[in-house]
């Protein structure tokens, strides 16, 4: 048997994980961290590469994003 997803990561502030996922799906391509963290702030967002590194866990672990090395995409818009 297989472990349960997890659906929340602590420390991710409410609303940031549609933020961040709002910023991948605007984007035609793959994000890198630092290039999210910018956009991110210039929509009123603040937060620490830490932080956005949980969003992006949360993300992953419930298969919303995927990782590859050109960044971070959301799923169902990579090949």
């Amino acid at each position: 048997m297989s472990a349960p997803r997890r659906t929340a990561v602590p420390g991710v502030p409410p609303g940031l994980a549609g933020a961040v996922r709002s910023v991948l799906t605007d984007a035609r391509t793959p994000v890198r961290r630092r290039n999210l963290l910018e956009e991110l702030e210039r929509r009123g967002h603040r937060v620490s590469l830490a932080g956005l590194n949980r969003v992006l866990q949360q993300l992953g672990e419930t298969g919303v994003t995927v990782e590859g090395p050109d960044g971070v995409g959301i799923k169902e818009r990579l090949p």
